[in-house]
């Protein structure tokens, strides 16, 4: 019986070392002298990175809210129609145990207000995050970038990382803060119910005033940032500035290229000493049109490469 396992081992471990791996896993890890390093390869600045996660809030549209669920003594105003309450009474039977522990849902978002950093959410109040919130929780918004992946792994392909077939190496990043209701004006000023049901046309069904759920449309205004933008040896991670954050321009979104998007290459420390958008002959189609014909932030069509 021994031997048959000791075989059973050694066979696995034969057909484990058989598999080529990625050649993203063959790289040399990051030196304890960062001297040492290439020199040539450029590690994000920290004004990169922060536009970098503008680009990916701009062109995706989905995210996950984070919060904790409440301990049973918090009151949960948010609740605001006997239908909702019933409904509440009826399906949530949430063990004691749970309070305080942290709960992720994915939750729609539009990038509606691009002059200001802070991303719209369409609030349904029954829902989870938001009854959370409105009982003392904390809240983030974690957003990552998706570009179309390719699972074929091509040997003689020498592209550094990050690349489209390992979604390790992408970036993602977490935003802190707070939820605010956007006034009517900005409503109306913005354009928001019209930027929101662009990004997710399904929305139509529990807009403000629908016939089953009270909801509204709420700010998440951003305080803090936390990016990880890839590996550690050639992409940041760590806080980012909110100051850099909300400074970042629409000509510095639309100039910036995220891994996986077409003209996208990196590239080492140039005369500048930052990121080089390659374009090529080919480009994205709509794109063009898309940023010519919508004055604001050139649409929030979130392109989003999940789908």
């Amino acid at each position: 019986m021994k031997l048959l396992t000791t075989a059973a081992l050694l066979a696995a471990t034969a057909s484990a070392k058989s598999l080529r791996a990625p050649p993203i896993l063959l790289q040399e890890p990051i030196p304890n002298d960062p001297t040492q390093h290439n020199a040539d390869h450029h590690i994000p600045t920290i004004r990169e990175s922060t536009i970098m996660a503008r680009r990916i809030m701009h062109l995706s549209s989905l995210g996950t809210l984070v919060t904790t669920f409440p301990h049973p003594t918090n009151p949960q105003s948010v609740l605001t129609s006997d239908n909702d309450a019933d409904e509440v009474h009826a399906y949530e039977n949430r063990p004691e145990e749970m309070a305080g522990s942290p709960i992720g849902l994915m939750e729609y978002y539009a990038d509606c207000e691009p002059a200001t950093g802070n991303p719209t959410l369409l609030a349904i109040n029954i829902a989870t995050p938001y009854r959370n919130y409105a009982a003392g929780s904390n809240i983030s918004l974690q957003i990552r970038w998706w570009p179309t992946q390719n699972l074929e792994v091509d040997e003689d392909d020498d592209e550094d990382i990050p690349t489209p077939h390992t979604p390790a190496a992408l970036p993602r990043f977490s935003l802190h803060g707070r939820l605010e209701p956007i006034p009517i004006k900005d409503l109306s000023v913005n354009l928001i119910p019209a930027c929101f049901m662009r990004a997710h046309p399904d929305s139509l069904l529990w807009q403000p005033g629908n016939d089953i759920h009270t909801s509204e449309y709420m700010r998440f205004v951003v305080e803090h940032i936390y990016w990880f933008g890839g590996f550690g040896d050639r992409a940041r991670i760590g806080w980012l500035p909110v100051e850099d954050w909300r400074s970042v321009t629409r000509e510095e979104v639309e100039a910036m290229s995220l891994p996986g998007e077409k003209g996208w290459r990196e590239r080492g420390v140039g005369s500048q000493g930052g990121l080089e958008k390659v374009q090529d002959d080919e480009e994205v189609e709509g794109e063009e049109e898309t940023e010519e014909t919508d004055g604001r932030w050139g649409g929030s069509r979130a392109r989003d490469f999940r789908l």
